[in-house]
């Protein structure tokens, strides 16, 4: 009798997966609603808008930045709220600032630096009370993509006529046609 090699069998039996009929062909029905990623648009340059308001509620937690007894929360694609943690039993929210397309910062000195959609900004937080924008360099990232970037399934289709794309946030999208 002779001997088959287990590996053989494995990889027999894995080329073999590939002649497999796909468990979700392309005529499919849409599905009624489904969670997936919705665009958030921007209209002309209003990403570009920078302020400073007083604290807000933070919705959706993001990134976390911490520094000099202040932490520095990302709210993707609006902002970054400023909290006190002098006494860590009772963080005190002190500042919002307002960013439509921030994803990520990074501290160095006094100086935040923050993405805004394709451009870098740099802002001056050494008085919380008179936050101001020092510089921007534009262009320095790519645009977002028309397509949720590293997602697989459902996502709302881009459309042109709304704006810019400016993000992807998830949703519950009714009837989507566009899939990954």
């Amino acid at each position: 009798m002779k001997y088959i090699c287990p590996i053989c069998i494995c990889l027999l039996l894995f080329l073999m997966s590939g002649c497999l009929e796909d468990p979700t062909p392309s005529n499919v029905d849409i599905p009624e609603e489904v969670e997936g990623m919705r665009p958030i648009y921007f209209e002309g340059e209003e990403w570009k808008s920078f302020s400073v308001s007083g604290p807000e509620p933070v919705q959706r937690l993001g990134k976390i930045y911490y520094k000099d007894q202040h932490i520095f929360v990302i709210e993707k694609n609006k902002g970054i709220h400023i909290i006190d943690n002098t006494n860590p039993a009772n963080p005190t929210p002190i500042r919002f600032i307002n960013l439509k397309s921030c994803n990520d910062v990074a501290i160095k000195g006094n100086i935040l630096y923050a993405d805004n959609y394709t451009d870098l900004l740099s802002i001056d937080i050494s008085d919380f009370n008179d936050i101001q924008l020092v510089n921007r360099l534009p262009n320095l990232y790519p645009a977002p993509l028309t397509y949720p970037n590293n997602f697989s399934g459902y996502f709302e289709c881009f459309d042109s006529s709304k704006g810019q794309i400016g993000g992807w946030e998830m949703a519950t999208l009714t009837r989507p046609e566009c899939r990954r």
